[in-house]
């Protein structure tokens, strides 16, 4: 236990109230072994899961391998199950090696918002910046400016897994999106900021 209260530590859910962990009871980890799948869309706990050992990684729902984000531990996954009515999960994640996750359910977090509000503040601004990335990826699809331009062209050529391998030049991508060198450059390192895009072995990732 004490690995979980260690990682526990530097979550968001527990920042600047990390000294009540040495109070609260914490449910013991659940163990999954490689390929086990940990969420799927019709078979899911409602509750917040934390990485407490080990790699998971999310995957579109149905059948596409594509990998959407890897989790390592302290990483924190669920939110879309948690209070919500909804009977299925929007994605699926599976242990990409040994692993375990401390979850905590719909009781366990009611529980620990009403005894100790700091984590219930910190739990909402989590939420919020969620919303206000996923506002950002769509206000970039209506919009006529380079950033919009390129965000959309990405997302329309990339792969099953979201990788762009761009085979002609900055200045020929540059003239099929109607923009100046300087104009791409620019976007593109926006985008990267924002973190919608990574650029790594001379490909284009969209986040």
């Amino acid at each position: 236990m004490d690995k979980s209260v260690e990682i526990l530590r530097g979550t968001f859910l527990f920042k600047g109230v990390e000294s009540l962990l040495d109070e609260v009871a914490l449910p013991e980890p659940v163990s999954f072994k490689k390929g086990d799948m940990i969420y799927r869309e019709t078979q899911f706990r409602r509750a917040l899961g934390i990485l407490i050992s080990g790699k998971a990684k999310a995957m579109p729902a149905g059948d596409s391998s594509a990998v959407l984000n890897v989790f390592l531990p302290g990483a924190v996954f669920g939110a879309a199950a948690v209070f919500s009515q909804e009977e299925e999960y929007v994605s699926r994640i599976c242990a990409a090696s040994d692993c375990t996750v401390l979850f905590l359910d719909e009781a366990a977090l009611s529980r620990l918002f009403a005894a100790y509000p700091n984590a219930a503040v910190n739990y909402i601004s989590f939420l919020s910046q969620r919303i206000r990335f996923l506002n950002e990826k769509l206000s970039l699809f209506s919009q006529s400016d380079s950033e919009g331009r390129v965000y959309a062209f990405l997302a329309k050529n990339c792969d099953e897994s979201g990788a762009l391998t761009y085979k002609g030049s900055m200045a020929l991508l540059a003239r099929n999106l109607g923009m100046g060198r300087t104009s791409l450059y620019r976007a593109l390192d926006t985008l990267e900021h924002k973190k919608l895009i990574v650029r790594e072995d001379g490909k284009i990732k969209v986040l």
